[in-house]
């Protein structure tokens, strides 16, 4: 009998409502972070209501055999720390009293069990079971306001739940789908970027190394229960300003298990999105080669080493992806193998202490074959080249442990490493070329147009305690994270070959140097090379204390400090002094724990990505050339040379270097450069209904205090230069610094090469840059439970409003998923009408996921997502003259320009505020699955099938929002045909199929 089940057998938890009322602290314990541990706790009383001392409370794992002892103190109180997930056998006696006896009562990752029990002394009539009001205030939980959702294993497999943290978090109220392909199906947590969360395992932090968009491929089998975060999130956890997702793993069991599980995503039954043409007639995303099939077969083994000691856990999970899919020239197979495993020791020495050990492998090779392809037949050509290995991934180790000294500390500490290594090996050395004068054509048969090899470790410590006093529990810990980026990319391409190649037509003042309205074509290389590293060290505490009988303060605060550095070992970023305050107050409306009103404030700050280490801290080689057309074919597309490379004539100009390698900190990073950060309100109502379900309304204000943006400020810096009489030398173009807008940039380098370091500062007036501006604004109302004894639901409506002049790390606007490297705020003229409705604001949101029995055996599950569509923008040539780019201005070189369409500006020159160009269409999805389980021959069987997306729907959910490109136009521009046009929408429909056998 699980946990809801146990809640319902519980009638007569009502006549206990005094118990709620004279509870002590001990009874407000939060729960705190542990690599898969919880907290029992409770009130014990007589028959007369009076407080029960010295009872003895045991707990009994109900499959490891662990046993938990412990003793109420004076007041009745008692508290249990590090309990390990599961369910248990529950017994509460007394010398003198009829002893209490309940079983499976189910212990869940980072939520307080409340065990309430009433004794009788012996030969009293009307013996009064215990009354598990930890299962109501599990559902409302008067210690606690973090927001957010939990789900067992055991849940998620009759649900129809893709494997992967995401599909989990986007059941949650107040997560939205990533509008970008490039975001690794990263969510959105309230209003914050995909690149925002922070993902753990088993204590240990497995958010993607570079990026943090998502987490590290895990094996979904070995996890026992996974946790969402949304909001009023405690200070144990740092380092991200969205939202929070925590899972436990499976561990071994007294009882031998053995088990296989096999899935088959058949590409037969897999459906096609329509082909999307661009205006010319040239198709834009080809969906006539695509075909992807996926096989997954899982075995796993667990039991005990020592019975009621040592347990042992072990999964291998090999998996094959045959995937095609093909462009405008070329067509693409790649093979995927992936051989993932897992394994786990779980030791408990004694009943105070226990310690454990786990190690993951996710290596994942692959091999890619290239064809030449021609779209219009649909006709595949000879294979280009030869094949492409390549392989991602890397190893997890980790080690924990859990103790107890005397009865009211307690300790945990989690170890580990975290390795990533991406490696990519090209079929042939053709660069890529692209004629983007009238839409996009790819003239390249390229199989790869960069070559990259990186190397990502992670390795942390930390250490959390908790001291259990008579008015307070008082959490406190540190933790300590090393990353190494070891990273080298180029461009593919032989001698003067390499580069990335796009023919173009020429604006007004064009930076080629080409006449409007003439062709011409652009040369791109860049280098960049980094063996650098990042760190952080926090320390937090919280106070939990019981303020009155029906109030609960949880006053903590958070300390961190962050540091990357460049190949040297120099510090370009040095964070220190972030203070983050982290108050929860809950108030029991009615003292008997079926009701509460709370309200939270959280200050969070968010470190320099590793990613930055590599764009902003390497040595980063960047030039363009830019040439006449010269020989083209019948199209009027150039002729593709024996090297790969266009047919071109004389340069237009001299080479044009963006950057030259520099990684000196004094110019990559603002002397008073400050941590990014974001304060977060919410109020909220919470409410046991029909005694099974819980209702709750919160209201959420979060607004981005302070953002870390790169800012190319040569525009300013070379005024400032001339200003100070001091030439510049250095021989670049651009000079990006990471900076906080609206706040003074202090700068330092030798410009003019005499050997002197020249110290300049840029005033915020001077830099003329809006201060970074993200609020989100919402209201969710849930109602979550068992409607009856066979249907279950968690559903939720959101009304939320995102706005501001940033999104955040990433951009959804131009599917950017390059963390603090994105074009806002790389020059002031971007910002002019940035102002708006953001990307991640999706004004409604409904959501009704859970499982309904039809019969004992006959599951049926169901997730509906139903979301309006995000707001639509112009971008175009910002206009010279105007604006930022109006004479006198800093920014009135308006270099913008030669970012070409990224301003909030139509084709006409007119502002268009962000956002203001409609919203795309809503986006339904529907998920169903049908789950049948039986016993055979000992053994527990299951098979489930599952339809993703089964109405097949198709919304858009990223367009081209380019309102203009170049012409032969007094203005250089003129309206776009292809401004609409769709590039991302939804997962077309695919069965899979899961058949499971455990005995």
């Amino acid at each position: 009998m699980n946990g809801s089940s146990a809640a319902k057998r519980f009638i007569p938890r009502k006549t206990l409502a005094a118990i709620a009322v004279s509870s002590v602290l001990i009874m407000a314990a939060p729960a705190a972070m542990a690599a898969d541990t919880s907290i029992v706790k409770g009130h014990v009383i007589n028959a007369t209501g009076a407080d029960l001392s010295n009872a003895t409370i045991t707990l009994k794992h109900k499959a490891k055999g662990l046993v938990f002892t412990v003793e109420t103190n004076a007041n009745g109180d008692y508290l249990l720390r590090n309990v390990p997930v599961g369910d248990y056998d529950i017994t509460i006696s007394k010398d003198g009293f009829v002893q209490n006896q309940e079983t499976g009562i189910r212990v869940s990752i980072g939520q307080s069990v409340i065990l309430d029990g009433q004794l009788t002394e012996t030969g009293a009539d009307d013996v009064e079971r215990i009354s598990v009001t930890g299962s109501m205030i599990r559902r409302v939980d008067t210690a606690s306001s973090t927001s957010g959702l939990t789900f067992s294993q055991d849940e998620l497999q009759t649900m129809p739940v893709n494997t992967g943290f995401e599909s989990i978090a986007l059941l949650a109220p107040g997560t939205a789908a990533p509008g970008g392909s490039n975001f690794k199906g990263a969510s959105s947590f309230g209003g914050s970027s995909a690149a925002e969360n922070g993902y753990y395992f088993n204590g240990l932090n497995v958010t993607s190394i570079r990026t943090g968009l998502g987490s590290i491929r895990l094996p979904w089998e070995a996890i026992s229960q996974t946790q969402v975060k949304t909001g009023g999130v405690s200070p144990e956890f740092g380092g991200a300003l969205g939202g929070i997702v925590n899972a436990v793993s499976k561990s071994g069991e007294n009882e031998f298990k053995f088990g296989a599980e096999a899935r088959w995503d058949p590409a037969a039954l897999r459906s096609s999105h329509d082909n999307i043409y661009q205006s010319s007639g040239e198709i834009d995303t080809n969906t006539q080669q695509d075909s992807y099939d996926f096989k997954e077969l899982q075995l796993w083994a667990s039991g005990a080493i020592i019975e009621d000691s040592l347990f042992f856990y072990g999964l291998f999970a090999p998996r094959r992806e045959d995937q095609d899919w093909a462009g405008q020239t070329t067509k693409t197979n790649r093979e995927r193998e992936e051989d993932r495993w897992f394994a786990k020791l779980d030791w408990y020495m004694a009943e105070d202490h226990s310690i454990g050990f786990s190690a993951m492998n996710n290596k994942r090779t692959w091999t890619k074959k290239v064809y030449n392809y021609d779209w219009e037949t649909n006709e595949v050509g000879t294979q280009k080249g030869v094949d492409a290995p390549g392989e991602d991934g890397g190893k997890v180790y980790s080690f924990n442990y859990n103790g107890y000294f005397g009865e009211n500390f307690s300790v945990s500490a989690v170890l580990g490493r975290v390795q990533e290594d991406v490696e990519n090996v090209v079929a042939s050395t053709d660069p890529g070329v692209w004629d983007d004068r009238n839409g996009s054509v790819t003239l390249s048969d390229h199989s790869n147009s960069s070559i990259s090899e990186e190397h990502y470790q992670r390795d942390q410590a930390r250490i959390d305690f908790n001291w259990d006093l008579e008015n307070h529990a008082i959490q406190f810990g540190i933790d300590y994270t090393k990353v190494k980026v070891d990273y080298i990319s180029a461009q593919n391409g032989i001698g003067d070959a390499q580069g990335w190649w796009s023919i173009k037509t020429a604006g007004v003042d064009d930076i080629s140097g080409q006449v409007a309205g003439e062709d011409y074509i652009q040369r791109r290389v860049r280098e960049r090379f980094t063996d650098s590293d990042v760190t952080s060290t926090a320390f937090y505490i919280n106070d939990s204390w019981q303020a009155t009988d029906n109030l609960v303060l949880n006053l903590g605060l958070r300390y961190s400090e962050f540091e990357n550095t460049v190949t040297d070992g120099r510090a370009y970023v040095k964070m220190e002094d972030q203070f983050a305050p982290r108050v929860q107050a809950i108030y029991d409306v009615f003292g008997d724990g079926e009701a509460k009103v709370f309200a939270t404030y959280g200050r969070y700050f968010q470190p320099v990505s590793a990613n930055m280490n590599i764009t902003q801290g390497s040595s980063s080689i960047e030039w363009f050339e830019y040439s006449e057309l010269d020989q083209v074919d019948s199209d009027g597309h150039p002729v593709l040379t024996a090297d790969g490379s266009p047919s071109r004539g004389a340069m237009l100009r001299d080479r044009r270097y963006r950057q030259k390698g520099i990684t000196e900190p004094g110019l990559i990073a603002s002397s008073s450069l400050k941590s990014m950060y974001s304060d977060e309100f919410t109020l909220g109502y919470q409410q046991e209904v029909f005694e099974t379900m819980t209702a709750g309304v919160r209201g959420i204000y979060r607004d981005l205090g302070r953002s870390v943006e790169d800012t190319d400020v040569g525009p300013v810096l070379g005024k400032k230069l001339k200003e100070l009489g001091i030439d510049d030398n250095v021989g670049q173009g651009s000079y990006y610094v990471l900076l906080n807008p609206g706040e003074d940039v202090g700068i330092s380098y030798d410009f003019d090469g005499d050997g002197t370091v020249d110290n300049v500062n840029l005033t915020a007036e001077e830099m003329a840059l809006p201060e970074a501006e993200r609020k989100y604004v919402a209201m969710e109302f849930t109602l979550d439970g068992a409607v009856t004894d066979d249907l279950r639901i968690n559903s939720s409506y959101t009304w939320s409003h995102s706005y501001g002049n940033t999104e955040g790390l990433v951009k959804t606007d131009n599917n950017q998923a390059d963390p603090g490297w994105t074009t806002s705020y790389d020059y002031g003229d971007l910002m002019d009408h940035s102002n708006g409705d953001l990307p991640n604001d999706h004004t409604h949101a409904f959501k009704v996921s859970g499982a309904y029995n039809i019969t004992e055996d006959l599951i049926f599950g169901f997730v509906t997502r139903v979301t309006s569509g995000r707001p639509q923008s112009y971008f175009s040539q910002h206009p010279t003259g105007v604006d930022s780019c109006a004479t006198g201005n800093p920014w009135d070189d308006c270099i913008s320009r030669y970012y070409d369409q990224a301003s909030h500006y139509d084709e006409n020159g007119n502002p268009a505020p962000r956002g203001t160009a409609g919203t795309l269409p809503w986006v339904t999805n529907i998920d169903l699955s049908l789950t049948y389980m039986t016993d055979i021959f000992d053994g527990d069987f299951l098979i489930k099938g599952t339809v993703y997306n089964v109405l097949d729907s198709d919304s858009a959910t990223n367009v081209n929002e380019e309102r203009a490109r170049y012409a032969d136009t007094p203005s250089g521009i003129e309206l776009n045909p292809d401004y609409g046009m769709v590039t991302g929408r939804q997962e077309e429909r695919f069965f899979s199929v899961v058949a499971r056998y455990e005995f």
